[in-house]
């Protein structure tokens, strides 16, 4: 049977910050350096030329990233441009997860698979919140991707296979999306290293043995530069799906004669 890869070139999808760059928490692997270059609400009208907004930005003082504040002005961009739209939620209620129903096309949920991991780097214990507003996304039956970070942790592996494992007990998932931590510039984990590349296949093996007919995908947030290069091409046989891939992993792809299929939004459309 032939090999077959996707690849995702995120030209077609903007990120949007409906915090700006306010963030309540100050996590130890991102420290709100990723709000720093993203879009507002304030912008949407001049991203016409898109097709898909990640709707996201820093967690209130509740946890959450209040997205059912704005539903009517991005119900009415949305009907204006035609918009996709991918939601992160933070931990959201029941109801509040309702108000936001009408708008979603999909859900990037990150998930931490053990208390101790996240109190330590997000400094907080949200731990059942997170795993209820989850829970309840699927129960609402919203397209929910659920992503875990391999090394949150400063790059060493303290929650992934717990994380994995956690999800056996849902059977509505159709892809699982793996970030890798990068060490950033302002963060408390600035001087760590990302986890060894071994470390990355293992989970990815770990869990399509697991989880056989789910794709799995490498997301568009690991390092770049040597890493990136090293890491797609030992993922090349074991992902469906690799996010900014690069000219060597493409090429690789097209010599080892793999079926290889291409879209250019966030992956999770």
């Amino acid at each position: 049977m032939k090999n077959k890869i996707h690849f995702v070139k995120m030209r077609d999808t903007k990120s949007i910050s409906l915090t700006g760059n306010y963030c309540y928490l100050n996590c130890k692997h991102c420290n709100k350096h990723y709000l720093e270059n993203m879009a507002t609400i304030n912008d949407i009208d001049s991203l016409s030329d898109k097709t898909s907004l990640l709707l996201s930005g820093g967690m209130n003082s509740e946890i959450k990233v209040p997205v059912y504040k704005f539903v009517e002005k991005l119900k009415a961009y949305k009907e204006r441009y035609k918009f996709k739209y991918n939601l992160h939620t933070g931990f959201m209620n029941y109801d509040e997860l309702l108000k936001i129903k009408d708008i979603s096309d999909a859900i990037s949920f990150d998930l931490v698979g053990n208390r101790e991991t996240m109190l330590y780097v997000y400094g907080i214990d949200k731990f059942d919140e997170m795993w209820k507003t989850f829970h309840t996304l699927l129960e609402l039956k919203f397209n929910v991707k659920p992503h875990i970070t391999i090394g949150l942790n400063g790059g060493k592996l303290t929650h992934e296979y717990d994380a994995i494992n956690k999800l056996k007990s849902y059977d509505n998932i159709d892809e699982i999306i793996f970030l890798v931590f990068i060490p950033t510039k302002g963060s408390y984990f600035e001087n760590e290293s990302p986890p060894s590349i071994d470390e990355v296949y293992n989970i990815f093996k770990y869990t399509k043995d697991k989880f056989p007919h789910i794709k799995l995908t490498l997301g568009c947030m690991h390092p770049k530069g040597k890493y990136r290069k090293d890491l797609q091409e030992k993922l090349l046989f074991i992902s469906d799906k690799i996010v900014q891939p690069v000219k060597h992993t493409v090429d690789l792809a097209e010599n080892l004669n793999f079926e290889i299929t291409w879209s250019y939004e966030c992956c999770v459309f």
